[in-house]
C-alpha cells in the first residue's frame, strides 16, 4: 500500500505544522485560487513523490492553491511509522486542512492516502469540492494484511504484537507491522457500509496492480453515495501508476473536477 515513487522539492525546506500532542508535521504549501489541491502520500512514502510533485506543476501553472504534507512518521515529520494508526492520520489530514487551508479543496489520495482522504472528507464535506483517488486502498489493514496473513502470522501479530513482511520496493528494509495498525484500523472501515459522500469523486486505479486489487476501486464507487463517481481501470497500471502518461491523466481528471 505504499506509493514509493522517487522525486525532489524544488522548494528549500518544508513548513511545519505543530501538533498538539508535541508533534510536528512538515509540508509545502502554494497559495493560489480555489478550489485547491491537497495531496495525501502513500504508506511509508512521503510527500516528495512522482504524483505530489506533478500536482504541484500543474497547480504552479495555473495558478491554483497546492498542500502537500507528511503523516506522522513518515518524511520529515515527527514520529515513527509504527506508531502511526489510520486514525492519527485521519487526525493529521484534518488538522492540514484546517490549519493550511482555504475555501474549498479537492483531495488526491495515494493508496493509504486515498483511505485517509477519504475519511477526511467525511469529517470536512463542507470543505470538499471533490476526492480522487490513485490505487486507493481502503480497508487495506483488514482486507490486505489481516485477512491475508498466514495462521502462523496472525498467531505472532497476536503474541508478539507486531509480524515482519517482505519489502519489495525495498528488500533489504523489511516492515514490521505493529498490531494498534490492525486494531485501530477497524475503528476506520469504510467498505462494509455506505460511504456517505456527495462530492465528485474520481477512482483511477491499476488492473496490473500487486498490492490493492482492481476490484476495490469498484467496491468504493459501489459503497459511495454520491452519483458523480467514475472509475478509471488502467489494463497495464501498476500499484504506483507514475509513468508519465499516469500523472498526465491524474493532472487531467484534477484539472476537470477545478473546473
Amino acid at each position: 500500500m505504499a506509493d514509493t515513487t522517487g522525486g525532489a522539492s524544488r522548494i528549500a525546506g518544508p513548513g511545519i505544522l505543530a501538533r498538539g500532542d508535541g508533534a510536528s508535521m512538515a509540508y509545502h504549501r502554494v497559495e493560489g485560487n480555489n478550489p485547491g489541491v491537497v495531496f495525501l502520500h502513500g504508506y511509508r512514502s512521503d510527500m516528495d513523490g512522482g504524483k505530489a510533485l506533478a500536482l504541484e506543476e500543474f497547480c504552479r501553472r495555473t495558478g491554483r492553491a497546492f498542500l502537500r504534507f507528511d503523516l506522522y512518521g513518515h518524511g520529515k515529520s515527527s514520529g515513527a511509522v509504527e506508531d502511526g494508526t489510520i486514525g492519527r492520520w485521519a487526525d493529521d489530514a484534518e488538522a492540514a486542512l484546517t490549519e493550511l487551508t482555504e475555501g474549498p479543496q479537492i483531495l488526491v489520495g495515494s493508496s493509504l492516502g486515498g483511505w485517509i482522504a477519504t475519511l477526511a472528507a467525511l469529517r470536512m464535506r463542507h470543505r470538499i469540492a471533490g476526492l480522487v483517488g490513485i490505487a486507493a486502498a481502503p480497508d487495506f489493514t483488514e482486507d490486505l494484511m489481516w485477512g491475508e496473513f498466514t495462521p502462523e502470522q496472525k498467531r505472532q501479530m497476536l503474541e508478539q504484537g507486531h509480524v515482519v513482511l517482505e519489502n519489495c520496493y525495498e528488500p533489504e528494509n523489511p516492515w514490521t507491522i505493529p498490531r494498534r495498525l490492525i486494531d485501530e484500523g477497524r475503528n476506520h472501515l469504510l467498505l462494509r457500509d455506505a460511504v456517505n459522500l456527495n462530492c465528485p469523486v474520481r477512482l483511477i486505479q491499476g488492473q496490473k496492480d500487486a498490492d490493492v486489487p482492481w476490484q476495490t476501486a469498484l467496491r468504493l464507487a459501489d459503497c459511495l453515495t454520491s452519483a458523480d463517481v467514475e472509475v478509471t481501470l488502467v489494463k497495464d497500471g501498476d500499484h504506483r501508476l507514475s509513468r508519465d502518461e499516469d500523472l498526465a491523466r491524474m493532472v487531467r481528471v484534477v484539472e476537470q473536477l477545478a473546473g
